[in-house]
C-alpha cells in the first residue's frame, strides 16, 4: 500500500477508500496526447509505488521533492505553474552542478511574479534552461520527472503557501512507464516553439 504519513482519522479513511479504489481498478489511466477521446497510456500500478503527502496534515512535500531531484543521475524535467521556493531551486542547481541535465517549464504570467523571477533568474544563472508558455491558457502542470523513472504530480505548487497554508496533495510515483509518459508530454511542450518560448 502507498504511504500516507501522519494522517488524522478522516484523512486516513479517505486514503483507505482511495487505496481500495486503486486496488479494485486493474489499470491506472492517464491521457497524454492532448486530444479529446485520444488514446491513453495505461499501466498496472502497484500501490506500493506511490507516496502521498498532505502538507496541512503536517506532512512535508518539499523534502520529498528535493529527494526526487537529488536522486536523479541523468535528467530532471520540471513543469510547474508557481515556483518561488529557493530550497527547491537550490536542489536543481546542485543537480545541474553534478552533471544532471535540468530543464524547467513554467507559466508565462506566473513568471512575472517578483519572487518567481528571483528563482527563475537563479536557475538561468546556473545554466539551467527555462521556458514559459506563450499560448492563451495556463501552463498549470505541477510535475517533476527524474531519470524517466520517477514522476511527481498533484495540486502542489513549489511555494511556501502550498507547503504551509493550503490544502494540497503531492504524489510521488515510482513507475517508469508513467514517468516516461510524463517525460514524453514534457518533451512535446519543450519542442513546441509556437506555444513555449525561452524565459
Amino acid at each position: 500500500m502507498g504511504k500516507f504519513k501522519g494522517m488524522d482519522i478522516k484523512l486516513k479513511a479517505a486514503a483507505v477508500v482511495a487505496a481500495a479504489a486503486l486496488a479494485a481498478a486493474p489499470l491506472f489511466s492517464c491521457s497524454f496526447d492532448g486530444l479529446p477521446g485520444g488514446s491513453a497510456y495505461k499501466a498496472e500500478v502497484d500501490s506500493g509505488n506511490f507516496d502521498c503527502y498532505f502538507p496541512r496534515d503536517g506532512q512535508e512535500p518539499q523534502p520529498a521533492l528535493i529527494d526526487v531531484i537529488s536522486s536523479a543521475e541523468k535528467t530532471v524535467d520540471m513543469a510547474i505553474y508557481s515556483f518561488t521556493d529557493t530550497k527547491i531551486a537550490d536542489a536543481l542547481v546542485s543537480a545541474e552542478k553534478k552533471g544532471v541535465q535540468v530543464r524547467v517549464i513554467t507559466d508565462g504570467e506566473a513568471s512575472q511574479n517578483k519572487y518567481q523571477k528571483k528563482v527563475l533568474n537563479k536557475l538561468k544563472k546556473a545554466g539551467i534552461p527555462v521556458k514559459v508558455d506563450s499560448h492563451s491558457g495556463l501552463m498549470h502542470l505541477k510535475v517533476t520527472v527524474a531519470d524517466k523513472k520517477t514522476a511527481t504530480t498533484g495540486s502542489f505548487n513549489y511555494t511556501k503557501s502550498a507547503e504551509e497554508k493550503n490544502d494540497e496533495v503531492f504524489v510521488v510515483i515510482k513507475d517508469s512507464g508513467i514517468a516516461e509518459n510524463f517525460s514524453s508530454e514534457f518533451e512535446k511542450m519543450w519542442d513546441d516553439a509556437d506555444n513555449f518560448k525561452k524565459y
